[in-house]
């Protein structure tokens, strides 16, 4: 039985059409931003976050962190929120997973503490939704898109990813890192929400060495491969 939280949220904003988000942590193609503000019909500004509504589903802009995200989304939970897709950036943990490249996660492991809070997983591990999933693995398909699978790690410290660190969550079995997917599994479990996350390599650290490509173009030219599809093109 969940216990009620006695802090709860409270969201003014529309329903979620058709009950799909889109949620996109970080973004670093400017034009990408804009358009989304140009071509949304609604739009509404939440804490550290913009939420924009279309035609077939909202997308969430920001915020960065598993705390900062699950907080907002527990609020938009209550427009009739159904599933969300993960659309961000990911470190990689493997050699085999270069810039640019597309990797949809099987599962997270969390390094945060922001999960723990909904549900224990399988010794910290949360897996994606199903049907989520395979939504993205139909659509990649579809525009044979190539991508990468396996397992992803979330991460509150950024900047305490130390040699030891990767190693560690390496022998874990964990492919790439970012700071979100692994709560917002959590949450979306806790709650009977659909979620899968699809990801662009966007720096290194499997060497030891920190590559930071963020604003290159193998990562801009990734992300209109890649996301704006899923956000602009109608689903019809």
């Amino acid at each position: 039985m969940k216990e009620e939280s006695i802090a709860r949220p409270s969201f003014c904003g529309p329903e979620i059409p058709g009950g799909r988000l889109i949620f996109i942590p970080f973004m670093p193609l400017k034009t990408f931003v804009s358009d989304l503000r140009k071509k949304a019909s609604y739009k509404a500004n939440l804490h550290q976050s913009q939420l924009f509504y279309f035609k077939e589903q909202a997308v969430l802009y920001g915020p960065v962190g598993a705390s900062a995200s699950v907080s907002t989304l527990e609020k938009i939970r209550l427009g009739n929120l159904k599933e969300i897709i993960v659309l961000s950036y990911c470190g990689s943990l493997s050699e085999s997973l270069k810039i640019g490249q597309a990797f949809l996660p099987l599962c997270a492991l969390s390094d945060e503490g922001t999960s723990s809070h909904y549900l224990p997983g399988e010794n910290g591990l949360y897996r994606v939704s199903t049907a989520s999933r395979q939504r993205l693995v139909d659509y990649l398909a579809a525009r044979d898109l190539p991508y990468a699978e396996g397992t992803i790690v979330s991460t509150d410290a950024p900047y305490r990813e130390t040699r030891s660190w990767v190693e560690k969550m390496q022998k874990r079995g964990a492919m790439a890192v970012d700071m979100e997917i692994s709560a917002v599994l959590a949450f979306s479990e806790f709650y009977g929400l659909e979620t899968a996350g699809l990801f662009i390599v966007s720096d290194e650290l499997s060497q030891s060495l920190w590559r930071n490509l963020m604003s290159s173009q193998e990562v801009f030219k990734a992300t209109e491969k890649y996301f704006r599809p899923l956000i602009f093109e109608s689903r019809e």
